[in-house]
């Protein structure tokens, strides 16, 4: 943890209202991992999100966006400095199936409140716990859909802490990876129009097709690692024998062998140590190189 001092020398100004000098970032994860930050901050604004990121740049510093913490190994993070979305103005503009919401959306709020207005099309999120911002970064998808489908453009604060509105086709998007560079404040989608009846069943069918598949009694992250192209990494994880395979407090989950649950009081090493065993034993026995979904900060 950084000494007091050093952070007002780096962030001399209002933005010090934000930091949290004493909250630990295992609070801000899905999987209950993390120590504390030398720089939290929370900003209330989006002039105080720039007046961060300026400085941050200045200091010659990282920042790293964080929104519900769905994906989010924090290991050592170091002098980066960590900013959540949570206290962020909160906007959703609806014009016909258009539709300008900010990034800090939980998605099954959002999904909630489409219905009302009887616009869908991102039924196939339902039931991941992160906020938009984060799904649209890494170009979050599942059952043969992604959400930069219904992407129009991004409004984001640069590294160099100035607004840019970025629309879609100036963007690259890949499997589970954008080339968005900077927090994410705003997106605009156009949605589809559905009647409520139809919205609430797919996301009733969604949902009943996770709890099916996922495992949800532990705090995990979701998915570990990417399907390679022709295959899927849960279904290589179980024909290796590795599902149950535990370090520590943290288990390869017999139900998915995808997921990676915190079972207890579970470490980053822990977790690191499992992933390294099914990335050795998959290539091993299968040849076969997983990437990671999750992103891993250390």
């Amino acid at each position: 943890m950084k000494n007091t001092k050093k952070k007002k020398k780096v962030f001399d100004n209002k933005a010090l209202t934000s930091i949290l000098s004493d909250s630990s970032l295992k609070e801000h994860s899905n999987i209950r991992i993390g120590d504390k930050a030398s720089y939290l901050f929370t900003p209330q604004s989006v002039s105080d999100l720039a007046l961060i990121i300026n400085d941050t740049k200045k200091a010659g510093l990282d920042f790293l966006p964080v929104g519900g913490g769905s994906n989010i190994l924090f290991g050592y993070v170091g002098d980066r400095v960590v900013i959540l979305d949570r206290d962020l103005p909160k906007i959703c503009e609806v014009n016909n199936n258009r539709v300008v919401v900010s990034s800090n959306h939980d998605i099954n709020s959002f999904l909630s409140e489409m219905i009302k207005y009887e616009l869908g099309g991102l039924e196939f999120l339902a039931g991941i716990p992160a906020h938009l911002g984060g799904t649209v970064n890494m170009n979050a998808g599942a059952f043969g859909k992604n959400i930069s489908d219904y992407l129009d453009w991004v409004e984001i604060i640069n590294p160099e802490g100035k607004e840019e509105i970025i629309r879609k086709e100036a963007l690259k998007f890949d499997y589970r990876h954008s080339s968005i560079d900077g927090f994410i404040t705003k997106i605009a989608f156009n949605l589809e129009e559905k009647t409520r009846e139809t919205i609430s069943s797919e996301i009733q069918s969604i949902l009943a097709e996770r709890r099916k598949r996922h495992p949800y009694d532990f705090p995990s992250l979701g998915s570990t690692f990417k399907n390679p192209p022709g295959y899927f990494a849960g279904k290589l994880v179980e024909e290796c024998g590795l599902k149950g395979s535990r370090i520590g407090d943290a288990e390869i989950s017999e139900k998915h062998g995808n997921f990676i649950l915190n079972k207890g009081n579970a470490t980053f090493e822990d977790v690191m140590g499992l992933i390294d065993l099914v990335r050795k034993e998959v290539y091993e026995r299968k040849g076969i190189q997983l990437e990671l979904e999750i992103k891993v900060i250390n």
